[in-house]
């Protein structure tokens, strides 16, 4: 946990140094909003945390008083610690609000974000627009998306982009079994041991860049759309 804490301190601060400084009553109104998300980030988090901290504090005690875990108590132990590297590593991938931006394609971005999972897709994404963006951010956003979507699959799953909407990554799977709103809430999961992480952070990624993400059911697929304006793409000249 220490590493942890180090980490988003030092992100906070890189945040804090990287923008540049607004006068009064402008710069309070601008950055409520953000206190607001980190405010209900932070209570989310402590109460996602509180459970395997406690299942810590019980076996560190039983253990002090000689009592010797057996292999179920070492599973259970094991299934937590990876919970939490699982969440420390979305943490951090979140913490980058204020990453570089570039210019990318919707084929770069897609790529990136893909990665070696990109032929398990069919993908239907150009490259005659481009958006600026934080490429890893945003990218890890999709690879969120992708991820769950490879999980939740029948047979099918794909991704494709179109420039009146944005970025949709779409499966033929049997749906959404919490609601499109529950499962966009912070730990929110029906898989065994997930943290419930993935689509909350690909939300707040989307928010980061002013897009947002939106997850809807259509013509027996299940879609999630990273929902881009039409202002944040320019067009490429051939």
């Amino acid at each position: 946990m220490a590493d942890l804490n180090d980490r988003i301190a030092d992100a906070s601060r890189a945040g804090r140094a990287e923008r540049s400084p607004e006068p009064g009553e402008a710069a309070t109104a601008r950055h409520a909003p953000r206190r607001l998300a980190v405010a209900a980030l932070a209570a989310e988090l402590g109460h996602e945390l509180q459970g395997p901290l406690n299942l810590f504090r019980l076996n560190a005690e039983r253990l002090a008083q000689g009592d010797v875990l057996d292999q179920e108590d070492l599973a259970l132990l094991g299934e937590e610690l990876a919970r939490m590297s699982r969440m420390s590593g979305r943490l951090r991938e979140l913490a980058r609000v204020s990453g570089p931006q570039s210019a990318c394609t919707p084929r770069e971005l897609t790529a990136l974000a893909l990665g070696e999972l990109g032929d398990a897709f069919e993908l239907d994404v150009g490259d005659d627009v481009s958006l600026v963006c934080d490429p890893v951010l945003l990218g890890h956003a999709l690879r969120e998306l992708c991820e769950n979507a490879l999980e939740a699959k029948a047979s099918r799953a794909g991704v494709r982009f179109d420039a009146s909407a944005g970025f949709c990554v779409w499966d033929d799977g049997p749906g959404l079994a919490l609601g499109a709103e529950r499962s966009l809430a912070w730990g929110e999961t029906t898989r065994p041991c997930a943290a419930g992480l993935g689509l909350s952070v690909a939300l707040r990624a989307a928010r980061a860049h002013g897009f947002d993400l939106e997850l809807r059911r259509s013509a027996e697929r299940t879609e999630a759309w990273v929902l881009v304006p039409a202002r944040a793409l320019t067009r490429v000249a051939p």
